[in-house]
This record gives C-alpha cells, structure tokens and sequence, in this order.
C-alpha cells in the first residue's frame, strides 16, 4: 500500500513536470511568432520591376515576377497586377509576387500610303500587326508597287496579329506596241531603238561567218508581234567567239545599314545586258555591316536596293575594292553572276 501511494504521488508530480514543459514550450513559440515584424505591402502597380525591387527590399519583401499580361492602362513591361493586394500585412522574407504587362491588346495602325509596299509589310510586322490581302490597280499618278490606300485607316485600334489590307500602284498602262524589225542592225542601233520605245532587251552572241558581225542575226519576238514595256525581248548578235579569259574581275563590296529604328530590307543585285539579276536579299538591323564577295565587268552592273530604293555610293555606306583573281572564265560565265560568298554581318 505504501509503495502504490508513493508511485502515485510520483506519477503526479511527473504529470504536472510534462505539463508545464508543454505550457512554456507554447507560451514560448507564440511569443516567438508574435515577435516576429510585420509590414504592410506597397501598391506595386504601374511601376517599373526596380522601384518595386528598390522598395519591397527595403521593406524585407521578396518580389517574384509571375509572367506577362495584357493590360490596356499599364504600358509595356510595367507591374500591371500583384499579391498579396496592397494594404495586406505581411511577415518579412516573403514573397510578392507580380506580373508584368504585354501592353495594350490594340494597336494604332501605322500611315502606310505612300511607301513601298515591301516597306508597309515591314512597317505592320513591326507594330505586331501582318499584312493582308493585296489588290493592285493601273495609275498614272502612282508607280508601280507603291501604297495608294489601306484598310484599316491610318490610326484606327487594330489588335495585334491583325490583318492591314493594301490598295497598290501597278504603274501607268503598259503602252502595246508592234515589235520593229531590227534584224541585219547593228546591235549598237537595235538597242538604242528598243530603248526609245521603252524597252529592254536580253543579248546572246552566236558566231555565223556569213553574216556581218556585231549584227543582230536574231529577234525574239518577231517583227509586227505586239510588245509592251513587261515583255520579254530576246536579240542574237553575230560576233566572233571570245577566248577563255585568263583574268576576272571580283569586287569586295560593304554596305553599312543606317542608324534607326526599322530593321531594313537590303539587296543586291547585277545587270547583265541590261536585265538586273537579284543576287542576294535579307533583313539588316540598323548599324548593321553586310559584305559580299561578287564577280563583275565593272562596279556599275551591281546595284544595292535597300526597302526598294536603290543606293548612290555617295549617299549611304556602300563602298567597293577590286580583288583581282587568275581564274579560268568560260564564255557562258559572262552571263551567270555568282555571288561567291553569303554576306558577313557585323554589328
């Protein structure tokens, strides 16, 4: 009996031990968390990410950027929505988090009437929007490929990856004429009449000992076929067959893409009797450097066309050096330019 009473008293005194163990342990950790500081949450909309960095960490927040999304009042790449909402008490070391804005859904659509239609397409993809349906008219007013009226109007809220559709310029009316007989003429001759006529001809030389040389023996169309200035117009001249070359002529030329805003569209190409051959075209950021490494008679068969206009040496960067190259050059060469290497871009 007295052993019972002795292990009960001690099972109480271990009871009431546990107890106030367990009773600090918590009156301890509430002091703890009630401790602990607490700051109110800044309105974060509107502002730039380094404010709301410079000012969360300030406060002892962590800022947590979420994603994008559309907002038509906060501009692009500023806080348009966060949480915890402003004004709710938080522990310092937490995390806001925000997300920033992709910018209005809509966009005004650029003026495009009166540029070249290459330069209106590059416009649209710049401001998000692509360019839609094309339809061409004969203007006497307006050459050919330029904007004449669009739709949308200038300035009208357009969302983005819409569609602008254009009205283009096809050039005044093709003036049909009959195709003279140049036949027999010296090639000389036959040009400058196809030249007063608006039109332009292709040469290619055959070798007839019976003929005279430097004649045309051929034509393509016939004489009396109706021609206009989109033609297509052949001419076989009668000259002695030309040797293999032992030298030709290569021109390292370098163009430098002006300061801006736009990305530009720059091209390059060669006239061979008179008909321009597109040799290389692409998109250049403004500053960029292009060079290439192309064969030629002389400087003046190349032409650089940057967003459809063609460039003076004395006007932009487009400088040129002659490279000169032993290199064995067939006759069939003359009329196949070769761009001998892509252009190297530096910016």
């Amino acid at each position: 009996m007295f052993v019972l009473r002795k292990f009960l008293r001690y099972g109480v005194y271990a009871a009431i031990f546990f107890a106030g163990v367990l009773c600090s342990v918590y009156l301890t950790s509430k002091w703890i968390i009630k401790s602990e500081e607490v700051v109110m949450v800044p309105d974060l909309v509107g502002h730039d990410t380094v404010y709301a960095l410079d000012l969360l960490t300030s406060l002892g927040l962590n800022i947590k950027v979420g994603g994008f999304i559309w907002s038509e009042a906060v501009p692009k790449n500023f806080i348009a929505s966060q949480e915890p909402a402003p004004g709710t008490r938080l522990k310092r070391d937490r995390d806001v988090k925000v997300a920033l804005s992709r910018g209005s859904r809509s966009v005004p659509v650029p003026k495009l009437e009166g540029a070249n239609v290459r330069e209106a397409e590059l416009v649209l993809s710049q401001n998000g929007l692509q360019l839609g349906g094309i339809s061409r008219v004969v203007s006497d007013s307006h050459p050919r490929d330029l904007v004449i009226a669009q739709n949308p109007v200038p300035l009208h809220e357009l969302e983005r990856g819409r569609s602008v559709d254009l009205l283009v310029s096809d050039g005044p009316m093709p003036v049909a004429i009959a195709m003279p007989e140049l036949r027999q003429r010296p090639v000389r001759q036959a040009l400058q009449d196809l030249e007063k006529l608006g039109l332009a001809a292709a040469v290619k030389e055959v070798h007839r000992p019976g003929d005279p040389l430097h004649t045309v023996v051929g034509q393509q169309p016939k004489a009396g076929y109706r021609v206009d200035s989109n033609s297509s117009i052949g001419l076989t001249v009668n000259r002695v067959p030309r040797a293999e070359r032992s030298r030709s002529k290569l021109w390292w030329l370098t163009y430098q893409v002006s300061e801006g805003y736009f990305k530009k569209e720059v091209a390059l190409s060669k006239r061979v009797n008179g008909k321009p051959i597109l040799l290389y075209r692409g998109i250049h950021r403004p500053g960029d450097q292009v060079e290439w490494l192309v064969w030629a008679q002389s400087i003046e068969e190349i032409d650089i066309i940057v967003d459809g206009r063609l460039q003076t040496p004395e006007a932009s960067g487009f400088h040129w050096e002659r490279v000169e190259r032993l290199v064995p050059l067939s006759v069939d060469d003359l009329f196949a330019p070769v761009p001998l290497a892509e252009p190297r871009r530096k910016s």
